[in-house]
Parts: structure tokens; sequence; C-alpha cells
């Protein structure tokens, strides 16, 4: 198989041009691109599916802080998917179970069902400290809770419910015992449990959580003055449609609410009384502002998570903008501050889903989640049906050895062996000194479609492989980028 040349040139223009673009090395990056996918074997398609490896509309992430393993609301499967600690970090590996379906291949269209087994469009998800994880069961309206969940066997029933009488009931109410339309679960660190409620207009309070019996009453509540109250409005002490909730280190519950566009901060949250005003707001200027506009720097809408990182960074999750805006010291900006940064778009102002899709792009994001113990950034992209992992300098990539020898005197990039390959390869580069280092795969059209290497790096020689079982065959292009550092080969797959 033989490239033409000048389709050859152009793509290599187009590398070199990619390549003038500093490659992020932190979040704080405008446009990064992920290093890994779950849900499609490469970063640049789509495909919906209902397999072990497939997603329909992923919706949720947690990552099980005992364990390191992955769970995903895989929503218009009526599922959640379970991807151990390895294989996470495999583009397109298979989950190794699966709570809400009976198996790995079976998906209940529609409604779900209503039963301690089984889920009707599930979308938040958390792993509290114990391991228990809490899933938003959205159309059943209620939170269902899985002890131990990193062990269970596919199709296992839920522990306990929340929301409902029983594991049978789904009857929407406005009381301290009943909900309508779960949009976000958190547990903060004294173990209380935190419920947005989009149709109720209000965030619930469940104190000690993990012991409460199934339907117990909340312990407090945000956005309306009571528990038998579901108007919503727009003032500081009302929301309208709250989504994702997070409560940061210091205590603070963030809530972002679709119906008012804009981010809500309540100060010492646990210990507010019910109905109370909240002290802060992002992507609107003021408590009685939820306008729309086009994308902005400090404007935002279709909201549908939020979540921070360890050093007081927030992240609010745009669907509509196709975009994740990230706020550094969150807690001391001021009403309707700019963002820092933006993941998913080039620019504030741009609001991009491109077909097919690509590295660095969202199409309907709809939620996050900061696995600070592996600094690594997951998001749900809803609209692609896949879940992007960002790595922030996050160790040794799984794969690369070293080559003993002496110090290498140059930067090189050797050319893969073998050529042509099948379906896996091995590429070579050596380092003169220490930095970070990025060893990416490109399509002919230029499209990242793999990322190898990203990380700080110590001087030396060293190989890695190179699986592209998942590619079709074709003209593949590998650069390899060090402290100023770049150089670019051609690989081709002949399958």
């Amino acid at each position: 198989m033989k490239m033409p040349t000048a389709r050859l040139c152009a793509a290599l223009l187009l590398l070199v041009a990619v390549s003038l673009t500093s490659y992020a090395q932190a979040p704080l990056s405008n446009n990064m691109p992920a290093n890994g996918v779950l849900g499609q074997a490469t970063l640049i398609t789509n495909a919906a599916g209902a397999t072990a490896s497939g997603m329909n509309n992923a919706f949720g992430i947690a990552v099980d802080p005992t364990t390191g393993k992955l769970f995903v609301a895989d929503r218009n499967n009526n599922r959640v998917l379970r991807f151990s600690s390895a294989a996470k970090l495999t583009n397109g590996a298979s989950a190794e179970a699966a709570l809400g379906q009976p198996d790995l291949v079976t998906v209940t269209a529609n409604t779900g069902g209503i039963s301690a087994a089984t889920m009707n469009t599930p979308i938040r998800l958390f792993v509290d400290g114990a391991g228990r994880l809490w899933v938003a069961d959205y159309g059943n309206r209620r939170v269902l809770r899985f002890d131990s969940a990193s062990v269970k066997a596919t199709g296992a029933s839920a522990n306990g419910v929340l929301g409902q009488p029983d594991f049978v009931t789904n009857t929407a109410g406005t009381t301290a015992a009943k909900m309508n339309r779960t949009t976000g679960v958190f547990v903060d660190a004294g173990g209380r449990l935190w419920v947005g409620e989009r149709d109720n207009n209000r965030v619930l309070r469940f104190d000690n959580a993990a012991a409460k019996a199934n339907g117990a009453n909340a312990d407090g509540v945000l956005g309306e003055p009571d528990f038998v109250t579901a108007t919503g409005g727009l003032t500081a002490a009302l929301m309208s449609g709250p989504f994702g909730v997070f409560v940061d280190a210091g205590g603070r519950l963030w809530v972002c609410e679709d119906g008012n566009n804009r981010v809500l901060r309540f100060d010492n949250a646990a210990a507010l009384a019910n109905g109370a005003s909240a002290n802060g707001v992002l992507g609107q200027p003021n408590f009685t502002s939820n306008s729309a506009p086009n994308p902005t720097r400090n404007g935002t809408t279709n909201l549908r998570g939020v979540y921070g990182d360890g050093s007081g960074g927030l992240y609010v999750v745009e669907e509509g903008n196709h975009r994740i805006l990230y706020f550094a010291n969150a807690a001391s900006l001021a009403n309707g501050a700019n963002a820092s940064n933006v993941l998913g778009q080039a620019d504030f102002t741009s609001a991009l889903a491109p077909a097919p899709p690509t590295a660095s792009s969202f199409n309907f994001p709809n939620s996050m989640f900061i696995d600070n113990a592996a600094n690594q950034i997951w998001a749900a992209d809803a609209g692609n049906n896949r879940v992007l992992r960002f790595d922030m300098n996050a160790g040794p990539v799984s794969g690369i050895s070293t080559i003993p020898g002496q110090r290498p005197t140059a930067y090189a990039l050797s050319q893969n062996f073998p050529n042509p390959f099948n379906p896996t390869t091995t590429i070579r580069f050596t380092l003169p000194e220490s930095g970070n280092v990025t060893l990416e795969v490109f399509d002919v059209l230029g499209r990242l479609v793999a990322v190898l290497v990203n990380q700080h790096m110590q001087a030396g020689s060293y190989q890695v492989p190179f699986n592209a079982s998942a590619l079709s065959s074709g003209v593949y292009l590998y650069r390899l980028s060090a402290r100023g550092y770049s150089s670019v080969h051609k690989m081709m797959l002949l399958k």
C-alpha cells in the first residue's frame, strides 16, 4: 500500500502546525486532548453500543477510592458498568461487570426496570470512602446504594434505597422521604449524602446516609423553604432544575442549576437551616439573573455537572456549549467571575461539536470526576457515547520499558519495528535530559488517535509498544515532543 506523495505532505504539514501548539501538561490548558477513551475503540469514533465495551449515552462517572475501579452510568442501556483499575487505562476495554442488567450484553430498553437489581436511566454516581456506590436512578426517582460495589457480581441487587419506601415503588412526591427526578449524588467527608432533585427544585441532605433505613426522611433541604414546596425560583434561596452537586474540603456545597444557568455556593452547608440563601454564584452576575447567552467566559448554560479538585479549582460541565469550564480558586471569586480555562473548545466563545469527534472535543458532556490520587480527569461525553480520560502527569505509562546503555547525548525518534505491522509494533526514542515527554499517534488527516506517552521522564533510552488492533489499515504518523524537540515518523498498518 503506497500513500500518495501529495497526501502525505499535506498530513505532515498538518502535524507541523499541530506541533506549533503547546501540548497540554496540566488541566489548565484550553482544548487539551484526552489520553484515553472507554466506550469506543479509538478517540475518533462515537457509535452507540450495548456490549461489554460499548456505551449508549454515557452520563455519570465515579472512581472507587478503595480499589481504583471505574464506574460509568450507561444511561440509555439502563446500567452501570464497572471497569477494573487496569482495564480503565486501555482504550476500548471491556467492563468487568454491570449493575442494573443481568449480564453485559442485555439492555432493557426505554424504562428499564423497577426492582433492587434494575434501573431506569441512571445518570449520576458516587463512590464513598467505604466503597459504597450511590446511584441517582433518575427514571425511578430514587437513590440506590450498593455496598462493596467493586466486588459486586453482575446483576447484583442494591443494599438500600432512598427517595422511595422500597425497591418496587417509583412514584413522584414532594416530602422529606420522596424524590422526583434525581440528578445529583455526592457523599461528603462527614458521611452526608447530598441529592439534587430536578423536578422538586431542591437539594436534600441525609446525615449518616449509609445507616439510613430504606425510605428514610432527609435531614435538610436547600433550594426550597421546606420539604413540601417545589415551586422553584430565581433568588439566592431558590433553585430551578438543580443537577450536579459537590461538597469541597471546606464544607462548601456547590450546585449547578440547569433552569437558572448558574452555579450556587453554600458555605458551611451542613449547618445551614432549611431554605438558606447561597453565598455566591458563578455563571451569572447576580442571584436574580439567569440569561443563557452565546458562549462567554463568565456565562453558563445547560449545566449538568460540577466538581472540584484538590487545589480549590472548580469544573463546571456545560452540555449545550459542549465544554467544561475551569474556575481557579473558586471559593474566593466574586459573583459572575470569569473562568480560567476551558476543555472541549479552543476558546471561550466557541461551542463546536465536530463529527467525527476528536481527542479534545465533546458532544453534550454531562458529568466528570477528578481522581486526585491518580491525577486524572474523567469526562462523560454523552453524545459521543464515550468516557474520556485526561492524564495530568500521572506517572509511568503502562508498557514503557528502558533500554540499558550509556546516557544518550541527543534526542532521537527511531522508526517503529516491525513496519509494516499487524497489529502491534514498537517505537523507540532517546532523551538526553529529563523533562515532559509526549508520544502521540495521528491518522493521515492529522486527527489524534492515541497518546502513548504523556509524562515527566528521566534521561535515557526507551521503547513503547503500540497496539493498533482497533484501527483500520493505513498510514499513521507518530510524533515525539520533549523540551522543544519534535520529530515525526510514519508507519503502516496492514491487516
